[in-house]
């Protein structure tokens, strides 16, 4: 087993599945037929820059805080756990897009959507529970608004509404 093919694993399991500990993390691995020491696995984490993300109902879940697309071109799964869990509402006003969140989410929206590079975004703004988007016009700033529309939300939030 090589370090690459390990690595490229244990991106899959922690993209497709909510883990929360090193253990499940182990154990899924071992499953797989990759079987790896506790040190190891520390390191392949904190190499690839995952760590465990708190969301709202109390789960402890790791999750990519490096630069995404190192690890993935797309890491859907995860932002749209992300984003349903923790965006309240989207708002535009004139070419600018307002993001609400839960308290402490901003900052984790701000950097996936940076990730993401859409093209009508030209700037984000993070705070704790608001984020910014800038975009060039107000045609850009509604596509973005559509985008986040498009996102499988699973809260009650309506975005059509604004």
């Amino acid at each position: 087993m090589n370090k690459q093919k390990r690595q490229r694993k244990i991106r899959e399991l922690i993209m497709t599945n909510d883990i929360g500990t090193q253990a499940d993390l182990r154990k899924r691995l071992s499953d797989a037929g990759y079987h790896v020491a506790k040190s190891t696995l520390s390191k392949d984490l904190k190499e690839m820059e995952i760590g465990k993300k708190r969301f709202p109902n109390g789960d402890n879940v790791y999750c990519f805080f490096g630069n995404v697309n190192k690890h993935t071109n797309h890491p859907i799964k995860k932002m749209q756990e992300l984003f349903s869990d923790t965006i309240r509402s989207v708002h535009v006003s004139g070419n600018f897009v307002i993001v609400k969140s839960e308290p402490g989410n901003a900052k984790a929206i701000g950097y996936f959507i940076e990730c993401l590079h859409w093209k009508e975004v030209a700037g984000v703004i993070s705070g704790d529970d608001n984020c910014l988007l800038l975009c060039r016009t107000k045609m850009e700033a509604n596509n973005i608004k559509h985008r986040f529309n498009s996102i499988n939300f699973r809260t009650t939030t309506n975005l059509e509404e604004f």
